[in-house]
C-alpha cells in the first residue's frame, strides 16, 4: 500500500512490491493476480471451493443469512487501518474502482453458482422458472446489504468488529421493506 501512494498503482511495480514484504513476484502471483487487485485486496479464488461447498450443501434453513456469512468473509477485511488506506488510495485513483467492481461481479458470479445448486437441491424452490436468476438476484441483494453496513464503517459510524450487527440490521430493514411492499 505504501508504494502505491508514494509512486502511484501505475509505477508502482510488482517486483518493488514483492522486495517491500520480502516475497518472490512469483509468490505475489500465488495470491494476487495482478497489482492492482493487491491494491483493492481482492484474491483470486475467493470465495474457495470449499467454501462454496458449505454453501452449497446447505448447512442452515436460512439461504441470506448463509450467503451474508459468506460474503462477509470474502469482502470485509479484518483491518480497519487496511480498510481506510484502500479507500483513500482508490479516492485518489478512482480507475482501482474498476477492477474492485470487476472482481466484485467475478465473486458475485462464483457464489450465486453455488445459491442455484442449492435452490435446485433444496426443494424449496422448484416453483421458480429462473433459479440461476433468482439466485443471482439474491446474491446482489445480500451484496447491496453488506455494502450498506461497509459504508455505516466508512462513514465512521461504527467499526469493523461491529459489522455483523451492522449487517443483521440492514438485513432486517430489507426484510421490513420488502414485507411492506404491494
Amino acid at each position: 500500500m505504501d508504494l502505491a501512494f508514494e509512486l502511484g498503482p501505475e509505477a508502482a511495480t510488482v517486483a518493488e512490491i514483492s522486495a517491500r514484504v520480502d516475497i518472490s513476484p512469483r509468490t505475489f502471483f500465488n495470491y494476487y493476480p495482478t497489482k492492482e487487485d493487491a491494491f483493492v485486496g481482492l484474491h483470486e479464488g475467493l470465495p474457495s471451493d470449499d467454501e462454496l461447498d458449505v454453501l452449497r450443501s446447505g448447512t442452515s434453513d436460512d439461504l441470506i443469512g448463509d450467503i451474508l456469512t459468506l460474503m462477509l468473509g470474502v469482502f470485509t477485511p479484518s483491518d480497519e487501518t487496511l480498510l481506510e488506506q484502500r479507500r483513500a488510495l482508490m479516492a485518489q485513483h478512482p480507475q482501482l474502482l474498476q477492477r474492485q467492481w470487476a472482481r466484485m461481479i467475478g465473486v458475485e458470479q462464483r457464489i450465486a453458482g453455488a445459491v442455484a445448486d442449492r435452490m435446485r437441491t433444496g426443494g424449496t424452490f422448484t416453483a421458480l422458472s429462473e433459479i440461476d436468476d433468482a439466485a443471482r438476484a439474491l446474491v446482489v441483494t445480500c451484496n447491496a446489504v453488506l455494502r450498506l453496513s461497509i459504508r455505516k464503517i466508512i462513514e465512521g459510524h461504527t467499526s469493523a468488529a461491529d459489522i455483523r450487527p451492522q449487517v443483521d440490521e440492514a438485513l432486517h430493514t430489507l426484510r421490513e421493506v420488502l414485507r411492506t411492499l404491494p
